[in-house]
């Protein structure tokens, strides 16, 4: 009988916490909704309908045909496209080590507990948080080939002037220089959290081993914090891929001096927006997000096999 009563007793409880439950999921939910009608609205219903759009010769305001697959081969066979790649792949390839390189020699400068190193960690972060196309307006001042900041100071060290943004090939390493100049502070700030969580224990064992500078950072330093440089190396890597405010301010909305500054992300702003052919936009940008994907699943592959998980 004290089984029988025991059962009994325990139903309205478990029928209590199912509808507990039940509540909390519901409420869970509708916190969640405004995410996803979010999600659906600005991001996946518009990548449906780009992924459509390739496949049609859309005109706005005028009618829209069936294309099939000949805007994909308009893009295998332009020049331009594939020069917007180079470029891509160009702006990428300097980014992407010098991001790694600096953020990690600042954080290491940077890595002391006082108030002139916080007061440099802010300064850092500053240009960070400014806009883009604000900052772009003073650079395009020390870019000026006659009297920019930067050429004063080549001349200051008798070094040859340049052309900077002028130049098909040194506008491209100078908007890295740029971007270099604005996004650094994040980057910083991630190794440097990386830094400071580093087990003092491994560190102080090291010292007393006699070990120098350059060996505790290629030995100890640098492989504990991997998985914060992998993660750099990716959200870099796709984040240089989606440039296009730099670019875009820099080369005063032309992709010049001779293309030399038409990345695929700028090439595909102005195939849709100023020549007005969206369904040969979407083609191309497929073929980019494509390109991205394929390059991120291959440094997941590289990062399996090189990165060091404690």
């Amino acid at each position: 009988m004290k089984g029988l009563d025991s059962i009994v007793q325990s139903v309205p409880y478990a029928a209590q916490i199912g509808t507990s439950k039940w509540r909390r999921l519901l409420v869970a939910s509708l916190f969640l909704l405004p995410a996803f009608v979010f999600l659906i609205v600005f991001v996946y219903l518009p990548t449906i309908l780009a992924f459509l759009l390739a496949f049609f010769n859309y005109s706005p305001g005028g009618t829209t045909t069936w294309a099939g697959t000949s805007n994909f081969a308009q893009a295998v066979s332009d020049p331009v496209f594939q020069l917007s790649l180079g470029n891509s792949l160009y702006y990428a390839a300097m980014i992407v080590p010098l991001t790694l390189l600096f953020s990690v020699a600042i954080a290491l400068l940077i890595a002391k507990t006082s108030r002139i190193y916080s007061f440099l960690r802010t300064l850092i972060l500053m240009p960070y948080v400014t806009p883009t196309i604000g900052t772009a307006i003073g650079w395009l001042w020390m870019y000026n080939p006659s009297y920019g900041f930067m050429n004063a100071l080549l001349s200051f060290f008798h070094l040859p002037v340049s052309q900077w943004l002028a130049s098909p090939s040194m506008a491209m390493p100078a908007i890295v220089i740029y971007s270099l100049w604005h996004g650094i502070g994040f980057d910083v700030i991630i190794v440097l959290t990386a830094i400071t969580g580093l087990p003092q224990g491994v560190l102080e064992a090291a010292d007393l081993d006699g070990a120098r500078f350059f060996r505790k950072l290629f030995t100890i330093i640098i492989p504990l914090i991997s998985p914060t440089l992998f993660f750099i190396t990716v959200v870099t890597t796709i984040g240089s891929f989606q440039s296009f405010s730099q670019m875009f301010a820099l080369s005063t909305g032309s992709g010049g001096p001779e293309y030399a500054t038409t990345t695929t992300l700028f090439l595909i702003y102005q195939t849709a927006f100023k020549y007005g052919n969206f369904s040969y936009a979407a083609a191309m940008a497929i073929f980019l997000v494509l390109g991205i994907f394929a390059l991120t699943m291959l440094l997941r592959w590289i990062g399996n096999r090189v990165v060091f998980y404690q």
